[in-house]
C-alpha cells in the first residue's frame, strides 16, 4: 500500500456545508469502479457513504468496511451491514451531513454524550449481526474547537470500551481555528496540525487514523508506536 496506508477510504459525497448532494446513482458510478478495481488487487477498502443503496452496491463490489458519518441510524444501512456481515464505522454527529453547522453546538458533557451515542449504536449494530463496529467521535462535526479538545482528552475512556476507535480529524477547520486562522480548510499549517492531532490521539489509544497526508502521519505514528511499545 502506498505511503504506509492499510485501507483506502473511497467516497464521492462531500460533507462540506452546502456541498452539492449527489444522487445515489451518481455516488455508485463514482465509487464502485474504484472499489472493484482495488478489491481485484487485494487492497482493503471502505466506502464513505450514508446511503444504503450506495452501501449495497459497494458491498457487491467487494468493499471491506462501511464508513457512515450518520452513525448507521438508517435501518436500511444496518440491513446492508448485517446481510454482508460488514464491519462498520459509526460516527457521532448532531444534525445531518452538510447541515451540521446549523444545529445547536452546546453540550453539557460532550464526552459523555458522544460515548453514550457510540456505545448505543455499537450495541445495536452488533445485535443486528454486523461485523466489528468501529467508533468515530466525529471531530469537527457540530463541535466547537474546545469541544474537540475535550473529546481528545476523553479518548482513553472510549478506547476502554474495547472497540476500535477511528480518528477523522485530517485538515479539518477546527484545527485551523486552534491555530488562530479561522475555520478554514486551506490555511497554512494544517498538515502540521493534522500530524500533531493524530499523534496525540494515537498516544491516547486511538487505533485508526483517517487522513489525507498518509506518509507524514504514518511517520509520526511510527514514533508514537515505538514509544508506546517501550513504555509497556
Amino acid at each position: 500500500m502506498p505511503d504506509g496506508a492499510t485501507i483506502i477510504d473511497v467516497g464521492a459525497q462531500s460533507t462540506r456545508t452546502l456541498g452539492r448532494e449527489l444522487t445515489a446513482q451518481e455516488e455508485i458510478e463514482r465509487v464502485c469502479p474504484v472499489i472493484a478495481a482495488l478489491h481485484a488487487e487485494g487492497v482493503l477498502t471502505s466506502v464513505d457513504t450514508w446511503t444504503a443503496e450506495v452501501a449495497r452496491a459497494a458491498a457487491e463490489a467487494g468493499v471491506d468496511l462501511l464508513n457512515d458519518v450518520t452513525g448507521l441510524v438508517d435501518p436500511a444501512m444496518v440491513a446492508v451491514a448485517s446481510e454482508f456481515r460488514l464491519p462498520a464505522a459509526a460516527m457521532h454527529m448532531r444534525g445531518r451531513p452538510q447541515h451540521h453547522r446549523e444545529v445547536d453546538q452546546r453540550y453539557e458533557d460532550i464526552a459523555a454524550e458522544v460515548q453514550a451515542f457510540l456505545e448505543e449504536r455499537a450495541d445495536a449494530l452488533e445485535a443486528a449481526g454486523t461485523g466489528q463496529v468501529w467508533l468515530d467521535p466525529g471531530f469537527g462535526f457540530a463541535k466547537s474547537p474546545q469541544d474537540n479538545l475535550r473529546l481528545l482528552c476523553a479518548l482513553p475512556a472510549l478506547v476502554d470500551t474495547g472497540r476500535p476507535v477511528l480518528i477523522s480529524a485530517s485538515r479539518k477547520g477546527f484545527l485551523s481555528e486552534l491555530l488562530g486562522r479561522g475555520d478554514r480548510q486551506d490555511s497554512e499549517g494544517l498538515l502540521e496540525a493534522t500530524v500533531a492531532f493524530n499523534a496525540l490521539a494515537a498516544s491516547a489509544g486511538g487505533h485508526v487514523a483517517r487522513v489525507h497526508d498518509v506518509a507524514q502521519v504514518a511517520d509520526a505514528l511510527a514514533v508514537v508506536n515505538a514509544v508506546r511499545a517501550t513504555a509497556r
